[in-house]
């Protein structure tokens, strides 16, 4: 065994054996309900809180919308620059309770089975990078962390998918869009984004931890598309009604 190979081997068996004792000092717990995962350190969920998780009913085909048959109103008027857009479920009970956890109660080690949660749950073109929804620096700095590039590492490696996490970025700060009506929520991230050249030619999946109206989304993929990406379409661990 060469030096190099034996470094490499002692560097995964320690961190193995790091993640273990992590394991055994803090055992993983269901990020909805606390229950404890017994051996399922890759499960977000335990199993009553798994099977509450609420699928995305089939909805708009450009903005995913639950409850519409084709295209709904607001893509025929305004259609936007993503191709498409998915969820891992329905925002509310567990999956919200856990996002939740992983924004706002200083949880990013959520972001790892997640991640892989969502992986498991849907399909993506092989050819495609993800790209996080970047967060503002402001509220980067308060939280620590930003969660929607933590989750896109863990869906990039479930996926075997590259990441760019530097493709995107904000111009200026905006206010936060909950609460906010769809109007308000355009006007508040229209122009606030900016994609570097690299990106062109590529199809991207962009990420997110939650799909409302999809204004931040459009906003991300039109500075995308503007800078040559190929297409571009929407990932999200929940979609709201």
């Amino acid at each position: 065994m060469t030096g190099s190979a034996f470094s490499t081997g002692l560097a995964r068996g320690t961190a193995a054996l790091g993640t273990a004792l992590l394991d055994l000092l803090y055992p993983p717990r269901c990020a909805a309900c606390g229950e404890g995962l017994g051996s399922s350190a890759e499960e977000p969920f335990c199993v009553i809180c798994a099977r509450a998780v609420d699928p995305v009913p089939a909805g708009c085909r450009s903005c995913g919308l639950p409850g519409i048959d084709a295209l709904c109103g607001a893509c025929l008027s305004n259609p936007p620059s993503f191709t498409a857009c998915h969820a891992g479920g329905l925002f509310g009970g567990p999956l919200a309770d856990a996002i939740h956890a992983l924004k706002y109660r200083d949880r990013p080690a959520l972001a790892r089975p997640l991640g892989a949660w969502l992986a498991g749950r849907v399909s993506l073109p092989q050819n495609s990078a993800i790209v996080p929804v970047p967060l503002g620096r402001k509220r980067r700095l308060a939280r620590g962390y930003d969660q929607a590039a933590l989750l896109a590492r863990a869906l990039a490696k479930a996926k075997g998918l590259p990441i760019l996490p530097l493709a995107l970025a904000r111009t200026r700060e905006t206010k936060p869009q909950v609460g906010r009506t769809r109007a308000d929520r355009l006007r508040n991230v229209r122009g606030a984004f900016r994609a570097v050249p690299a990106i062109r030619d590529r199809d991207v999946v962009l990420l997110d931890d939650v799909v409302t109206t999809g204004a931040t989304a459009d906003a991300c993929a039109e500075a995308l598309v503007l800078a040559g990406a190929r297409s571009v379409r929407v990932l999200a661990l929940a979609r709201t009604e």
